[in-house]
C-alpha cells in the first residue's frame, strides 16, 4: 500500500497553504448549520426525503428539507478519517487520510485534439482506453478518474462504457460517475465481476463514485439515488460540490465557502443515514464567474484560493479530500 508525502509537515516536506484559521473554520461550520436549519436544501428524490424525515428532518411549504444540528454533526462524526482506497492488488492500494497527497487526472472531456491529425473532434470510447493506459503507466498519478464522455456510444449507457474501460485497463483506484440509478447498479455489478464477487467487492471496493450537487442547496433525484445505491453497496462516495463564486454562491470568500460546505454537509447526512460510517471524500471543483462575459473561470487565481479554503475545511473535519487543482 502506498503512503505518499505529507502536505504540511513542519520538518520541510511539502508546503501548507492555509487561508482559514481554526476560528474561521468554526464560523463557517456554524454558518453552514444555520443555512441547513433555517433555509434548507431541495432534494429531488422522494426516497431521499423519506430517509431524512425518518432521521428527524422536516420539510417546509416549498418542499425544502431542513436539518437539526445534532443530526448533521452526528453524521459528520461518522465519516471515517482515513481508509484504504483499493486498487487491483495490495501494491496498488493507497492510504487516504489528512496530509496524504495524491494526484489524479480529471474529467469529463467531450472534445479532444486528435493525436494523428490535430483535428478537434468529439471524444470516442477509444480515447478513454488511450488515456487510461497513459494514466496507468504514470507513477505520479495515483487515481484514475473517468477522463472523457464517449460520444460514439448511447448516452443512456455511456457511464457503463467508461466503467468497462477503467476496470479493464487500470490497476489503480478509480473514481466513476453514473448518469442514472440503472447504470449505477449495473456498474457495481461490473465491479463485482471484475474482483470476483459481491463479497470481494465489499472487502476491497475498487472504485469510488462521484456525485455532484446543484449549487446552491439543491441535489437532483439522480444524484440522491445514485449515492444511496453506492452507500448501500459499501463503496466510497465522493461528494463533488462545484460552486461558482459570484453566481451560485456569494462573491465573498467566506460566504462562498459556507454555501459549499452546506451542500457537502447536506449530502453527507443523507449518505450516512443510509449507511453510517461509509467512506466519503470532501470534494471541490469550484470556479468563479467572469462578470463581463458570464463565463465560468476554472484557471483564475481566485479559484485556487477558494479550493484551498475547501481543503482547509476538510482538514477541520478530519475527512479525506479530493480537490481540483487546475
Amino acid at each position: 500500500m502506498k503512503r505518499w508525502a505529507h502536505s504540511s509537515l513542519t520538518g520541510g516536506v511539502g508546503v501548507s497553504l492555509n487561508f482559514l484559521r481554526e476560528k474561521d473554520c468554526e464560523k463557517i461550520h456554524e454558518a453552514s448549520l444555520e443555512v441547513l436549519k433555517d433555509r434548507g436544501v431541495s432534494f429531488g428524490s422522494e426516497k431521499a426525503r423519506e430517509v431524512l424525515r425518518d432521521h428527524g428532518c422536516w420539510e417546509d411549504s416549498e418542499g425544502c428539507t431542513h436539518f437539526p444540528r445534532h443530526l448533521v454533526e452526528d453524521m459528520l462524526e461518522a465519516v471515517p478519517s482515513e481508509f484504504v482506497h483499493y486498487g487491483r492488488t495490495e501494491e496498488d492500494d493507497i492510504h487516504m487520510a489528512q496530509d496524504q497527497v495524491y494526484a489524479s487526472n480529471f474529467g469529463e472531456g467531450i472534445y479532444t485534439l486528435d493525436m494523428n491529425t490535430g483535428e478537434r473532434r468529439s471524444t470516442i470510447k477509444q480515447d478513454a482506453v488511450d488515456i487510461v493506459r497513459v494514466v496507468d503507466a504514470l507513477d505520479n498519478v495515483h487515481i484514475y478518474n473517468r477522463a472523457i464522455g464517449p460520444q460514439d456510444v448511447p448516452s443512456e449507457s455511456a457511464s457503463m462504457h467508461n466503467a468497462e474501460v477503467a476496470l479493464c485497463y487500470t490497476s489503480k483506484p478509480m473514481h466513476l460517475v453514473s448518469g442514472s440509478p440503472f447504470q449505477t447498479k449495473k456498474m457495481i455489478q461490473m465491479a463485482e465481476v471484475a474482483v470476483g464477487g459481491k463479497e470481494e467487492l465489499r472487502k476491497r471496493p475498487r472504485t469510488a463514485f462521484n456525485h455532484t450537487t446543484i449549487s446552491p442547496l439543491r441535489i437532483s433525484e439522480e444524484a440522491c439515488e445514485n449515492a444511496m445505491i453506492v452507500s448501500e453497496a459499501g463503496l466510497p462516495n465522493h461528494i463533488l460540490v462545484m460552486v461558482q463564486q459570484g453566481a451560485t454562491s456569494p462573491i465573498h470568500y467566506a460566504g462562498s465557502v459556507a454555501v459549499h460546505n452546506a451542500d457537502f454537509l447536506a449530502f453527507n447526512t443523507l449518505m450516512q443515514c443510509v449507511r453510517k460510517g461509509n467512506p466519503t471524500f470532501y470534494g471541490s471543483s469550484a470556479c468563479v464567474m467572469d462578470m463581463k462575459k458570464g463565463l465560468s473561470l476554472v484557471g483564475a487565481p481566485e479559484v485556487f484560493v477558494l479550493n484551498a479554503a475547501h481543503a482547509r475545511m476538510s482538514k477541520y473535519y478530519n475527512i479525506p479530500s479530493y480537490i481540483a487543482g487546475g
